[in-house]
C-alpha cells in the first residue's frame, strides 16, 4: 500500500532551481534513505513533503488516514520551558479550544446555535484526534519508553543534544504515526545512543523516510537510497554501501560510453570539416546535400551526446602531508586525571601511543573525551611528566567546537595567520580545495556555518603539515562527498591520528585501535570500531540501548536476530563494494602503468593492498556471523 508520493515537483530557493521534475513514492512498512550534498535541497524537498511548503508545479499524495511524525535536527523551544510542557503545547491550545467553544455554545442566542454547534463539534474533533483525554498519561508513557524517564520537570536548558534528538522522536511518536520522516535524527547521539535509533527505526512498523550523512545507520535501517543531486531524485535498492558499489559500476559505465561518444563526435565534426571543404572545391547539389545530411546528424548526436560523468559533487581535494618521524614516542599519558568539582571523569590513567598509530577514543556524551584532546593540546609537551608529547613532534588540532578560529577574522586573514604564515595566494590556493571561492575570502568566521568552519579547520591543518593529527568530530556537518574526500586523505596520511568521532563508518575506514573511557579510565582495543563494538557490546545483552533493556526475553532475542541479520547483509554488501573497488583499482593500475605513469601506479597500488586487507577483514567477520 502506497503511503506518500511525490508527483513531478519542482521549488526553488533564493531564486534557484533546487527541485526539477522530482518523482518517488514510499510503500507502508517500507524504510528509504535520502541523501545529498549540503544545499542539495533536501530539506526543501521535506518541507514540501509535510506540506509546510508548496511546490512550484507538480504535487505530493498522502494517503487517506495516514499519520506523519516529523522529527526535525533542532528542538524549537524556549530554554527555561519544561520537558512536559513543551511535548504537550500542541495539546494545550487544542484543550483551550474546545473550553472556549464549550463557553460560546452555552452563552449562543437561538439564532447563532447552529454555528455555535458546528464550531463545537470542530474543536471536539481535533481534540479528540490526538486522544486528548489521555494525551498527559500518554506522554509521560512515550518518555519512558525511550528512556528518558525523569526529565519531564527538566527545562530545555538542561537536556544534552542527543536527548533532545530523542525528544524530538518522543512529540512525533505522540501521534502513533504510520510514517517517520526524520532529518538527521543521529546528530549530537554516541554510538551507544546511534546503536539504539538502529534498533528502534528497524523494529519501527510503519514507513520511514531518513535524511542522514551516517552511512553506517543508513546500511542498518534502510532498504532504498534516494539520491538528491542537480534537482533530481534517482532510487537505488539496498542500503548506503549497496548503493555506493552499483553507482560506482554506472559511473564506470557511464566513462566508457562518454568516451565512446566523444570519439564518434570527434569523427562526425571532422566528416562536415572534410565535407565543407569540398563542397566549397567543387560545388555540386550531392555535395550540399551530404553537407546538411552530416550537419543535421552532427547536431542530433550533440543534443543526446552522453554526460560526463562526475565521481561526486564535491570538489574537496584533501592531503595531510608530512613526513615521517624518527620518534617512536608521540603521546604519553602518566597518571592523567580530570574533575570538575565532585564530578570525577578520569582518574590516574597511563596512556600510550606510538609513531604511525591511528587511535579513536570513544565513549558516552559527557564522559570526558574533548575535554581530554583539549588537555593534551594545551598542555602536552615533553618536558611535562603527565602529558608528555614527543620532541620531535608538530601537532595540529581539529576542534569539534571549532574555538581555535578566530571569529573576528575574516576567512583570508585566518588562514594567512595559521602556521605557517602565508601570502594571500598560498591561502586562497589551499581554501580553493576545500571549496571556498574568492567571493568567500572576506567572510568572517563567525558568520560561517558548522561545515564552513570545519572546512576551514582541515584547510588549516593541511598547511600546516602536522605528523600528530587529533581530531574531534571532524566529519560534522559534512556531507558525504566530502567526508570521503577527508577518509581517503587520512587514508594516505604517514602521521599518527588520535580522533574522537561518532561517525561509525569513518572510524573503521581510519583507524585500527579503539581507545573507550569507561569508568574513568581508558580501556584499549586493538582493531576497528566493528571489531571494538562486536568485541564489547554485542556478546553482552541489553548493552546496545534503552530500548534492548527493556521488555520480555523474546522481545531482546528478535531485536538481536534482526540486528545479526542486518550485519550479515551489511557485511555482504560492504564486501561486494571494496571487491567492485579492487577490480577498478587494478584496471586503473594497469592503464597507469602503460602509461608510464609509474608514481600514480604506486600511489593506486597503495590503495590496492589497503583494500586488499580490508577484505580480508570484511570476509573474516562475515565468517563469523553468517
Amino acid at each position: 500500500m502506497r503511503v506518500a508520493s511525490v508527483n513531478n515537483i519542482t521549488a526553488q530557493y533564493a531564486g534557484q532551481d533546487v527541485l526539477k521534475g522530482v518523482s518517488f513514492e514510499i510503500n507502508a512498512g517500507e524504510k528509504l534513505g535520502l541523501i545529498g550534498a549540503n544545499g542539495s535541497g533536501k530539506t526543501t524537498l521535506l518541507r514540501v513533503l509535510l506540506g509546510q511548503e508548496g511546490p512550484g508545479d507538480g504535487n505530493v499524495t498522502v494517503a487517506a488516514g495516514t499519520r506523519i511524525g516529523y522529527v526535525p535536527q533542532y528542538v524549537e523551544g524556549e530554554d527555561d520551558e519544561f520537558v512536559m510542557d513543551w511535548l504537550l503545547a500542541g495539546y494545550v491550545a487544542l484543550g483551550e479550544a474546545l473550553r472556549r467553544s464549550e463557553q460560546t455554545l452555552a452563552a449562543a442566542e437561538p439564532d447563532d446555535v447552529e454555528a455555535a454547534m458546528k464550531a463545537y463539534q470542530e474543536a471536539r474533533d481535533n481534540y479528540d484526534r490526538v486522544d486528548g483525554d489521555h494525551r498527559p498519561e500518554k506522554a509521560q508513557k512515550v518518555l519512558d519508553s525511550l528512556g528518558l524517564e525523569g526529565i519531564q520537570d527538566q527545562t530545555l536548558r538542561t537536556l544534552s543534544g542527543g536527548e533532545k534528538n530523542v525528544l524530538s522522536l518522543a512529540l512525533a511518536l505522540l501521534d502513533d504515526p504510520d510514517f517517520l520522516v526524520l532529518d538527521e535524527p543521529g546528530n549530537h547521539l554516541d554510538f551507544k545512543g546511534l546503536a539504539w535509533l538502529e534498533e528502534f527505526l528497524i523494529n519501527f512498523k510503519g514507513a520511514v523516510l531518513i535524511v542522514s550523512h551516517n552511512r553506517h545507520t543508513l546500511d542498518r535501517v534502510v532498504q532504498g537510497i534516494l539520491t538528491l543531486e542537480d534537482g533530481r531524485v534517482k532510487r537505488y535498492e539496498g542500503g548506503y554501501s549497496t548503493y555506493r558499489a552499483t553507482h560506482l559500476r554506472e559511473l564506470v559505465a557511464q566513462q566508457a560510453d562518454y568516451s565512446a561518444n566523444q570519439k564518434r563526435l570527434a569523427q562526425l565534426e571532422a566528416l562536415v570539416k572534410r565535407l565543407e571543404l569540398t563542397a566549397r572545391a567543387r560545388p555540386s547539389m550531392d555535395a550540399g546535400k551530404r553537407l546538411r545530411a552530416r550537419r543535421s546528424q552532427l547536431s542530433r548526436e550533440e543534443a543526446q551526446a552522453v554526460e560526463k560523468p562526475t565521481m561526486g559533487v564535491s570538489a574537496i581535494d584533501a592531503e595531510f602531508a608530512t613526513e615521517r618521524t624518527r620518534a617512536n614516542i608521540v603521546l604519553q599519558l602518566r597518571g592523567y586525571s580530570k574533575a570538575f568539582g565532585d564530578l570525577s571523569l578520569l582518574e590516574n590513567v597511563d596512556l600510550d601511543i606510538t609513531s604511525g598509530e591511528r587511535v579513536a577514543i570513544v565513549g558516552p556524551n559527557g564522559s570526558g573525551k574533548t575535554t581530554l584532546l583539549r588537555d593534551i593540546v594545551a598542555e602536552g609537551a615533553w618536558e611535562n611528566e603527565v602529558i608528555r608529547i614527543g620532541p620531535s613532534i608538530r601537532t595540529g588540532y581539529a576542534a569539534q567546537q571549532q574555538e581555535v578560529l578566530d571569529g573576528d577574522r575574516t576567512i583570508l586573514a585566518e588562514m594567512m595567520a595559521s602556521p605557517p604564515e602565508s601570502n594571500e595566494t598560498v591561502a586562497f590556493a589551499l581554501l580553493r580545495n576545500f571549496l571556498f571561492t574568492r567571493d568567500d575570502l572576506r567572510k568572517r568566521v563567525s558568520d560561517l556555518s558548522g561545515g564552513e568552519r570545519n572546512r576551514l579547520q582541515l584547510a588549516a591543518l593541511m598547511k600546516l603539515k602536522p605528523n600528530f593529527l587529533i581530531l574531534d568530530e571532524p566529519t560534522n556537518h559534512l556531507d558525504i562527498p566530502a567526508r570521503e574526500a577527508v577518509e581517503d586523505a587520512l587514508a594516505d596520511y604517514v602521521g599518527t591520528i588520535l580522533v574522537v568521532s561518532h561517525d561509525r563508518y569513518f572510524l573503521d575506514k581510519v583507524v585500527d585501535r579503539v581507545i573507550e573511557l569507561e569508568d574513568r579510565d581508558l580501556v584499549s582495543f586493538e582493531g576497528n570500531f566493528s571489531e571494538f563494538w562486536q568485541a564489547r557490546y554485542r556478546s553482552v545483552p541489553g548493552e546496545t540501548g534503552r530500548v534492548s533493556t527493556r521488555g520480555a526475553d523474546r522481545k531482546k532475542a528478535r531485536v538481536e536476530r534482526a540486528e545479526q541479520r542486518a550485519d550479515v547483509a551489511s557485511l555482504e554488501r560492504r564486501i561486494e563494494e571494496a571487491e567492485e573497488q579492487k577490480l577498478e583499482l587494478e584496471q586503473q593500475i594497469g592503464q597507469a602503468f602503460e602509461s608510464r605513469d609509474n608514481r600514480e601506479g604506486r600511489r593506486l597500488n597503495r590503495q590496492l593492498e589497503r583494500v586488499r586487507t580490508l577484505l580480508k577483514d570484511l570476509y573474516e567477520q562475515w565468517a563469523v556471523k553468517a
